[in-house]
C-alpha cells in the first residue's frame, strides 16, 4: 500500500532528494545540488511511501507561483514502482493541499517527453518554455482547479 504524506525526519528528506536526484538528474549527467531549487524553502513537499518497506518511492514539491496559482515540480517516481498510478496519487495529493490552499489554477514544468501522462490528469499545455540543462525541450501545462 502507498501512502501520501511529507517527509518528517532528516533521514525522510535525505531519502526524498536522493530520490529525486536519482530520477530526474542522475540520468542527465547532473551533479548532486541539482535536485534542489530556490523554491525548496517555500515549498510543501509530498513522498510517497511503500507501507510495507517504509521507502520513500515518489516525490513532489508544492509552491505558491503567483497569487492563486500553484505549481508542482521535481515528481519522480522509482523505477522499480513506475507505471502503478503512484505519479497519479501525488498529483491528486498536491491538486488536494492546493484547493485547500485557495489555488485557483495548478500548473507544471513538464519535459515534452512527460505532456501525455499530465493530459491523462486534466493539464493542458500552455506553452513551450526553453530548454533544460541544454538537452530537454520544457511545456508549461496548467490545470484550471474551479472546474
Amino acid at each position: 500500500m502507498i501512502i501520501i504524506r511529507s517527509p518528517q525526519t532528516k533521514e525522510e528528506f535525505k531519502a526524498y532528494y536522493a530520490l529525486r536526484y536519482k530520477v530526474l538528474r542522475e540520468p542527465l549527467g547532473q551533479p548532486h545540488g541539482s535536485e534542489k531549487d530556490d523554491f525548496e524553502p517555500i515549498s510543501l513537499h509530498f513522498a510517497a511511501f511503500d507501507s510495507e518497506t517504509g521507502q520513500i518511492v515518489g516525490v513532489v514539491k508544492l509552491f505558491e507561483k503567483e497569487p492563486g496559482v500553484g505549481q508542482f515540480s521535481h515528481i519522480a517516481v522509482a523505477e522499480s514502482h513506475q507505471k502503478r498510478g503512484i505519479g497519479r496519487m501525488l498529483i491528486e495529493a498536491v491538486e488536494k493541499k492546493a484547493l485547500e490552499l485557495g489555488y485557483k489554477r495548478l500548473g507544471t514544468l513538464t519535459r515534452l517527453t512527460a505532456t501525455g501522462f499530465y493530459e491523462r490528469c486534466g493539464y493542458k499545455p500552455i506553452g513551450i518554455t526553453g530548454v533544460l540543462f541544454g538537452k530537454l525541450q520544457m511545456m508549461w501545462m496548467e490545470k484550471d482547479l474551479t472546474a
